[in-house]
């Protein structure tokens, strides 16, 4: 029987090629679609690869009324570090970091500064891209972005000027400068954390205490972003502080927390489908698909009417015909799956070559307008690749989904099959 549906195959191509495009589209379609709708969600963690995390916590604060000396960047306000000690006990954390962020606005130029705990995830990240030197060893050590140090003249052992003090460039690090939380420089926690509190202009802005962070990275699983999100907002809910005076962005209460979700709508619309809207498109193509095979499957048996009569004349059973077109629909299927397999993997290797560009937030890449010819050169936009990829599991459910409606198909034979009867066909052939 097989090599019979395989000779009703190939000689009468016209008939089942609907039904075999038809499954291959459907193949195509479910895997495209779900693969899109995995990168989309995929492209908007992209921003956070860069500080290890997939939360970025901030807190608002008041504008200082005088610009100059050590502020806190972009009128954020200190945040204690009990905040982040109670996250990581939340469920889904898999790791907390913290760091200071200064505006630093020296006599000679301005700099951007990072207080750095080199040990947690968010430092032992900025070491992988240390390319000259190594990271501070000491709170006299300053390690430096690789563009502002050659804009300076500065190399690895030199003395740069912080605020009235001297540090030694321990190193150099190379960024692609559209980082979140971008700075020119690099120190030690307690070293950036000792020129905030000696800020007599920052401390009038906002109390800053020894120990104080003004940004704390948590590194949530994917499924635990929301609710980590939401014990945060609760616990910042219950602080008794305000929310400050803020130049730019909105607030969740006194804070502003960054998740993935964050940047969805900087993704372009063509990638923004959600999981409910890529299920729904499926069912609707299954269900449209199955009816055009079911269709085809019927259109295939009428014409094989007389066929098949002749086959129940001479002795065939209704079973041994039955197998036939169930070798036969089985052959479709497969042909009609890899048919759709090699179109995914096409369309996906070109979506792949797609670019997505993603707006940061001024916030996370604070730069002050006001020292810049044109204020627009602070937004930071990420220009991305799209992160599609081929992947197994929706393979499999396009195998499944192609594989059921060739049981539909085959089950329709069946009913078709036994109401033939010899004499009748005979009768009007």
């Amino acid at each position: 029987m097989f090599d019979y549906a395989v000779k009703e195959l190939t000689r009468r191509k016209k008939l089942y090629l609907l039904a075999t495009v038809t499954m291959g589209l459907v193949t195509a379609l479910i895997i495209i679609l779900n693969s899109l709708s995995a990168a989309y969600r995929d492209a908007a963690r992209l921003p956070f690869n860069d500080v290890q995390g997939t939360i970025v916590v901030q807190r608002n604060g008041n504008v200082p009324a005088d610009i100059s000396g050590v502020l806190l960047s972009c009128s954020l306000a200190p945040i204690n570090p009990g905040l982040a000690s109670q996250i990581s006990k939340y469920n889904g954390v898999k790791g907390v970091s913290s760091a200071l962020s200064l505006w630093v606005f020296d006599s000679n130029h301005f700099k951007r500064v990072l207080g750095v705990d080199w040990t947690d995830k968010f430092g032992t990240g900025l070491q992988s891209k240390v390319i000259s030197g190594s990271v501070p060893s000491s709170d006299q050590e300053v390690l430096l972005e690789k563009t502002y140090a050659e804009q300076h003249g500065l190399t690895v052992g030199q003395e740069v000027q912080i605020d009235r003090r001297s540090f030694t460039v321990s190193g150099i690090l190379r960024t692609a400068g559209n980082e979140i939380v971008a700075a020119d420089a690099y120190v030690n926690l307690p070293a950036a954390q000792a020129m905030a509190y000696a800020s007599e202009n920052l401390q009038k802005a906002e109390a800053f205490e020894p120990q104080d962070v003004n940004i704390i990275f948590v590194d949530a699983a994917q499924p635990s972003i929301t609710a980590v999100t939401e014990h945060i907002k609760s616990d910042a809910a219950n602080e008794d502080t305000s929310g400050g005076q803020t130049p730019l962005g909105k607030t969740v209460g006194n804070y502003n927390i960054y998740t993935p979700q964050s940047f969805e709508s900087q993704i372009s619309s063509l990638f923004r489908m959600s999981d409910r809207l890529t299920w729904l498109i499926s069912i609707i193509v299954f269900i449209a698909a199955a009816l055009v095979v079911a269709r085809s499957v019927l259109h295939a048996i009428m014409e094989r009417r007389k066929e098949f009569g002749i086959m129940k004349s001479v002795g065939f059973r209704n079973r041994d015909i039955l197998k036939g077109i169930l070798i036969s629909t089985a052959l479709q299927a497969s042909v009609g799956f890899l048919l759709g397999l090699v179109i995914s993997a096409a369309a996906i290797g070109i979506l792949a070559r797609t670019t997505i560009a993603i707006s940061i937030p001024w916030e996370l890449t604070a730069y002050p307008h006001f020292l810049l010819a044109n204020p627009e050169a602070a937004t930071v936009t990420q220009v991305h690749l799209l992160p599609i990829r081929l992947g197994p599991v929706y393979v499999l459910g396009s195998f499944l989904t192609v594989a059921v409606m060739a049981t539909i198909a085959s089950f329709i034979s069946t009913m078709a099959i036994n109401r033939l009867k010899p004499m009748q066909v005979m009768k009007y052939e």
